[in-house]
């Protein structure tokens, strides 16, 4: 992000955010469409400035849980429960079923990937023999 827009941009995020600081679609579509009519000088590099900062943002509020199997509610619940406890910030949750990890789970949080599967275990396994 280009330190001539930054403060700009960093106010578009904020206002592209709700009261828990979620960023919401509809205030997104607002901020766009003001920039859209005012359009400042060199609009287009904030908008990549923009685009850029508010990726990033929904990046960490958003985890994402696959599964072997589909999952039942209580074990949902108790992830969720650690997951709010260890994270200041609110975060959403996006389920999958990933059949390819035979059995477990596999978390992705920002950059970090947490994983207790069989398919893991047996790559770890298979990389011991094979070293």
């Amino acid at each position: 992000m280009s330190s001539q827009f930054n403060y700009l941009v960093q106010e578009l995020v904020r206002k592209s955010s709700n009261e828990h600081d979620f960023v919401d679609k509809n205030l997104v579509n607002e901020v766009l469409v003001g920039l859209k009519e005012c359009k400042p000088p060199k609009h287009l590099e904030i908008l990549k400035d923009y685009l850029a900062a508010i990726t990033k943002k929904l990046r960490f509020q958003l985890v994402e849980l696959e599964f072997a199997a589909e999952p039942n509610d209580s074990v949902i619940t108790k992830l969720k429960d650690k997951i709010n406890a260890a994270n200041t910030l609110p975060v959403d949750f996006k389920y999958t079923v990933n059949k390819s990890l035979i059995a477990g789970f596999r978390i992705r949080l920002v950059d970090d990937v947490f994983e207790d599967s069989v398919k893991s275990r047996l790559s770890k396994l298979s990389q011991s023999f094979t070293s």
